[in-house]
This record gives structure tokens, sequence and C-alpha cells, in this order.
């Protein structure tokens, strides 16, 4: 018969496998054997905290409060770096590091475990965090197609950048859709197959489903730090990638975007080309 005492027991049991870590409610539940409703028969409201109290533990609400999004990117890098590689969700949890998988997906921050190195590369660059170099070069080259590529695709690759590099716009547009139009009707003719806006990454234009052009007109700062979390996402899709920057009118946030594109992004191969007319 399930009694406060035994749920008691059970809960000092579950400190002692997490080595004095407070157990999470769901943590708890599970390794307990019981569900939220048994735990509530027995405690009332707020069982858990209940439950806490009645083992010596300050009580807390782990199971209502969500890790605030910078300490989980700060824990994600930490782990990155100390690695050497991008780590598998086992390593987190070994160490005890929150919030959990289940967690992570929960609002607010709706990400999924496969989600962080993307979405840290993204955080790192809008917030301009430094000390996280090193977690970023790992990132960025582990999941890229591997170095060994034929002639062939080599070839094509050369090709787009060529064919890319001679276009003229017809004329200044208005915005950024109405130059990828003209860009795509000229790569159409010389027989590029084309995808707009295809795939889970969302690019502007792929180019036999693994070339990915972006196509920018005068992007300020805030356009140049989404434009670098983009291109760290294509190259997780293991895509190479031009980006094509229009009338670029801040020099000095161009020349920035480029330094941190080779510094972080072409790490160990030519892998994004950045052209701007």
């Amino acid at each position: 018969m399930l009694t406060k005492e035994t749920c008691v027991q059970k809960y000092e049991q579950c400190k002692l496998i997490k080595n004095g870590g407070i157990p999470e409610y769901r943590e708890f539940l599970k390794y307990a054997g019981i569900d939220r409703r048994q735990l509530g028969k027995l405690f009332g409201s707020s069982a858990y905290s209940k439950l806490q109290d009645a083992a010596g533990d300050a009580p807390n609400k782990l199971q209502l409060e969500r890790t605030p999004l910078s300490t989980i990117m700060q824990q994600y890098g930490s782990l990155v770096t100390e690695l050497g590689v991008v780590p598998a969700y086992a390593e987190w949890d070994h160490r005890g590091l929150k919030p959990t998988e289940s967690g992570l997906r929960a609002k607010p921050h709706n990400m999924k475990w496969s989600d962080l190195p993307t979405k840290f590369v993204e955080w790192v660059t809008t917030n301009r965090v430094s000390g996280f170099e090193r977690a970023i070069e790992i990132i960025t080259a582990s999941d890229r197609t591997p170095a060994k590529r034929t002639s062939d695709s080599d070839g094509d690759f050369s090709r787009l950048i060529k064919d890319v590099r001679t276009w003229t716009p017809a004329r200044r547009r208005n915005n950024e859709s109405e130059y990828k139009i003209e860009l795509r009707k000229h790569l159409e003719s010389l027989n590029h197959e084309l995808n707009e806006e295809y795939g889970e990454s969302k690019y502007d234009l792929l180019v036999r489903r693994k070339y990915a052009i972006e196509v920018k007109k005068d992007p300020d700062l805030a356009e140049y730090d989404r434009l670098f979390g983009q291109l760290a996402r294509h190259l997780q899709h293991q895509c190479k990638v031009i980006v094509l920057i229009l009338e670029a009118t801040r020099k000095d946030k161009y020349d920035n975007f480029t330094a941190l594109v080779d510094k972080y992004l072409n790490v160990d191969e030519n892998s994004v080309v950045v052209i701007k007319k």
C-alpha cells in the first residue's frame, strides 16, 4: 500500500541516484512508479512540494519553471567545447544539465534536441556573445558533407558561382523578391534546375536540391545576424551556399559579416561563397 512514508523513502532513494541532486517532479514520479493523482491523494494540493518538505528539503517548483534560454545556450556551448564534438543528449543528461529533453520541447522554448546546434549558433551571433568561438567551429564543421566530393559536384558548384557572378540585374529593384525572380529566370535560362523556398531550411533558391542561394538587399546589422543563422542552418542540411548581397551600402557591416563567415562557416572548406553586386 502506498503511504506518505513510502513516498519519502523513494524520494530519498531517487536523490541518492542523482548524487544528492534534487529530483524533478516527473523524474520522481517515474522513479517511484506512481502517478500524480496518487501523490495528490496522499499530500493534497502542491503535493510534490509537501513531499519535499516531509523529506527535509526546501520545496521547489521546478516542474513549473523554465530554464532561461541564455543558461541553456551557455551550458550547451560549454559542453560542446568540453567534448570537442556535437553532444548526444545522453552527455547532457549524464551531467544533470537542465532542461530535460521533454522540458526543452515545452513552452517557451519549443525546441527539439536536434535544433540546439543551429539555435546555439544563432544565439551567439544575434547576441554577440564571446567565448564560444571553438564551440561554433565544432558545430559548423560537424554536419558538413565530407570534404571528398566528386569533380562533377565541384564543377557544378563552380559553374553556378560563375553564372551568379556574371548576372547583372536589368535595373535597380524595390525589394529582394524582385531581384530573386530576375535571378531565377537568368539561372533557368542557363539550364539550372531551381526550387524556390524549398524544404525545411526555407532557401531563397535551391539549385539541384543541394546548392542554396540567399538573396539580400542592403541588409542592416540585424539582417546580417539573421542571415548568419540561416547559413548555419543550411550547412546543417548539407548544402553549399551562395550569398548574394545587392546594393550593400554598409561596408563595415558587410566586411564584418564576410569575416565571420570565413572564420566560423568556412572552417574546413569553402562551403559559403559571398558575392556582392
